[in-house]
């Protein structure tokens, strides 16, 4: 009996058993009460009789379903990405489905499944979500189809195989999102900040009329003496400046927040930077380090330079070392010639790792402008300040303040020695650097 249901793919639902409970039970009823053993055994061939059409009407076609998968073969970290799944009816019968889509394994999705009903002949494309959490490649497996009959004694698996493999790049969904056009136009809905230009300027843009509040020093006298009117010349901001993301993949990036490493939440905030550094005119580069550089992508504003950082986020990795900053700082003079905008992503467990690294963090900012990107952890803030229960809470709630007070204290550090800082949660990364980038460039500082 088992080799004939493996054979065929058959499974007993739930909904045989407990009428074979209420068969037994109705036996022992009758053998108490005699009256009750003919309506058993009726009830036991009826019921024996609907479970063998069932199973005839399972196995009468040889293909009763078809199913396919489609998705992109690119996904994007840390978001929800769309998987769709068709499904066709060869069949005059309706069928109750269950879908069981073999998922990647890093995914850890143990409990997905799709019930529905499918009529006579009918085409049906269901769609789901899923959110990768690593960077990498996926491999998807079978699609299993489970086909039951409104009997519902049991169930007809249908396998189809299904390879699909995709690969789990930087956020593009999140690159899109902050295009220069979302900058422009939606900055207020997003929480970015207009920036009012200050400094100047020596790339010319147009003469204007004199508007109240425009610098008397760009008031333009020979086009005011021509038209009688005051005139002043306008400066766009200047372009193709550097800016270059860097990255620290050492131990102290593989902090964990909603199931990322703040590594991943690095790389997609570098890649919503680079597009809209290119975007602005200006050139990105990127480089990674740990305890020796990994990847240098010098600064350049060509057509091919998003893809070619997007293709080496793709591929970094989280190394079990401590930072050389010092072998950074010779790279740094080695790899950049010009003044450049550096944003230094990396964190440091205490403020002696700090101190250690200030020297060389003071001289990389002589020569450039460097903005050093550190993360605060939102769960930590949260517990440190709740309610205490017991003497254990009360020291642990004071460690958790003693964390953020360092934390605190580290931003002081660095804007002490004129170093540009950002203290974020990971969730508000993108934000936060993107607003410090509008704010350089509204500065003229690069």
């Amino acid at each position: 009996m088992r080799n004939f249901f493996a054979r065929f793919d058959l499974y007993i639902n739930s909904r045989t058993y407990w009428l074979l409970v209420l068969v037994f039970l109705l036996f022992v009823a009758a053998y108490i009460w005699p009256v009750l053993f003919s309506f058993s055994k009726i009830t036991a061939l009826v019921l024996a009789f609907l479970a063998c059409a069932d199973v005839l009407i399972l196995m009468a076609f040889t293909n009763p379903i078809t199913a396919s998968r489609t998705s992109n073969e690119k996904w994007s970290l840390g978001d929800e990405n769309k998987v769709g799944i068709s499904l066709k009816n060869n069949t005059y019968f309706a069928w109750f489905i269950r879908v069981l889509d073999e998922l990647p394994i890093e995914l850890q999705v143990r409990n997905f499944k799709l019930d529905l009903i499918l009529g006579s002949a009918e085409y049906r494309e269901l769609d789901y979500q899923v959110r990768p959490l690593r960077r990498g490649a996926l491999q998807f497996g079978k699609i299993r189809v489970f086909i039951k009959t409104p009997l519902a004694f049991f169930s007809r698996r249908c396998s189809f195989d299904q390879p699909t493999k995709v690969a789990v790049y930087p956020s593009i969904l999140q690159m899109k999102k902050y295009s220069l056009f979302t900058v422009n136009k939606l900055a207020v809905y997003y929480g970015l900040k207009k920036m009012r230009r200050l400094g100047h300027s020596y790339e010319f843009e147009q003469i204007k009329d004199y508007v109240q509040g425009d610098d008397l020093r760009h008031i333009n006298w020979r086009a005011t003496g021509r038209t009688q009117n005051l005139k002043t010349n306008h400066f766009m901001e200047e372009r193709a400046q550097p800016v270059y993301c860097v990255l620290d993949k050492s131990r102290n990036m593989n902090q964990a927040f909603s199931g990322m490493s703040v590594l991943d939440f690095a790389i997609n905030t570098s890649l919503v930077i680079s597009n809209n550094v290119l975007l602005k005119g200006d050139k990105a580069g990127l480089i990674t380090f740990s305890n020796k550089v990994g990847t240098a992508i010098r600064a350049d504003s060509g057509s091919g330079v998003l893809q070619k950082i997007m293709d080496n986020l793709y591929y970094q990795k989280y190394r079990q070392s401590e930072p050389d900053f010092e072998f950074l700082f010779n790279a740094i003079n080695r790899i950049i010639n010009n003044r450049s905008l550096l944003f230094l992503f990396t964190n440091f467990d205490s403020l002696n790792a700090l101190d250690r690294v200030l020297p060389i963090l003071r001289k990389i900012n002589q020569n450039h402008l460097l903005v050093v990107i550190l993360f605060q952890n939102d769960e930590i803030e949260k517990y440190a300040y709740e309610a205490s229960s017991n003497l254990r809470e009360i020291y642990n709630r004071m460690i958790a303040r003693q964390m953020l007070d360092d934390k605190r204290q580290m931003v002081a550090r660095l804007q002490t020695h004129g170093i540009q800082c950002i203290a974020t949660t990971p969730g508000d990364l993108t934000i936060n650097t993107l607003n410090k980038y509008v704010e350089l460039k509204a500065k003229g500082l690069i």
